[in-house]
C-alpha cells in the first residue's frame, strides 16, 4: 500500500505540473504540431489499457529509442502511469480552460506584473479548481490501477492491486479488507470535508 501511494503521489505531482501547462499551451497558443499533440494525448484515453501496458513492455525491453532493456520494477510502473494520467490532466484542465478570459492576465501585465506574477496571481487562482480536480483524477486512477501496472511492474514489485489479485486466487487474507476500509473511510471523509469547506465558504445552497 505504501509503495502505491508513493507511485500516486509522484505520478500525480509531475502529471499534474505538465498536464496543466501542456492544456495551457495548447488552448492559448496556435503552432506547429499542435494537432499532433493533441491527437497523441488522446490516444492513451482511447487505447484498451492491455494494449497501453504490451506496447510499454515493448517500449522498455530494448527498442533502438532507449539502447537497451530498462529492468522492470518501480521506475517503469512510475513511468507508466505518469504517461496515462497526462492525458487525463491535460483534458480536464483544457475543459477549465475553455472560455477563458486571456484578457484578465494581459490587463495584469500591462499593469506591471511580470508574466510569472501575472500567471500565478491571476490565471492560477481561476484555473485552480480545474487542476485540483485534474490531480485527484490522476491520483484515483494510478493508485487503482492493475492492468497497465501488471505489464510494467516486474517479477519483484508489489503494488496494492497486484497483491490483492493475487491473493484472491487462494483466500483473501483480513489486512486486505481492512486496508481497503480505511482507503474508503478516508476518501468519504476527504467528500465530506470539501463539502462542509464549500459551504462554510459559500453558504447553504440556494433553492
Amino acid at each position: 500500500l505504501l509503495l502505491s501511494l508513493k507511485i500516486a503521489l509522484i505520478a500525480t505531482i509531475v502529471a499534474t505540473v505538465l498536464g496543466s501547462f501542456m492544456a495551457i499551451a495548447l488552448v492559448r497558443y496556435r503552432f506547429v504540431g499542435g494537432g499532433l499533440v493533441n491527437f497523441l494525448l488522446v490516444l492513451p484515453l482511447t487505447t484498451p489499457e492491455i494494449v497501453l501496458g504490451a506496447s510499454l513492455v515493448t517500449l522498455f525491453f530494448g527498442p533502438p529509442l532507449i539502447g537497451g532493456s530498462v529492468r522492470l520494477g518501480e521506475t517503469t510502473i512510475l513511468l507508466a502511469h505518469i504517461m496515462f494520467c497526462l492525458s487525463f490532466v491535460v483534458m480536464t484542465v483544457k475543459a477549465r480552460l475553455r472560455g477563458f478570459n486571456w484578457t484578465l492576465e494581459d490587463a495584469a501585465m500591462d499593469l506591471g506584473a511580470p508574466p510569472a506574477r501575472a500567471f500565478r496571481k491571476v490565471t492560477l487562482p481561476l484555473i485552480l479548481p480545474g487542476v485540483i480536480a485534474a490531480g485527484m483524477l490522476s491520483f484515483a486512477l494510478s493508485i487503482d490501477d492493475y492492468i497497465v501496472t501488471r505489464f510494467v511492474s516486474g517479477n519483484d514489485t508489489m503494488t496494492f492491486p497486484l497483491r490483492i489479485a493475487n491473493a484472491s486466487r487462494t483466500s483473501t487474507p483480513p489486512e486486505i479488507y481492512v486496508l481497503s476500509d480505511a482507503i474508503l473511510f478516508v476518501s468519504v471523509g476527504l467528500l465530506i470535508v470539501g463539502a462542509l469547506l464549500r459551504r462554510l465558504r459559500f453558504g447553504p445552497a440556494s433553492k
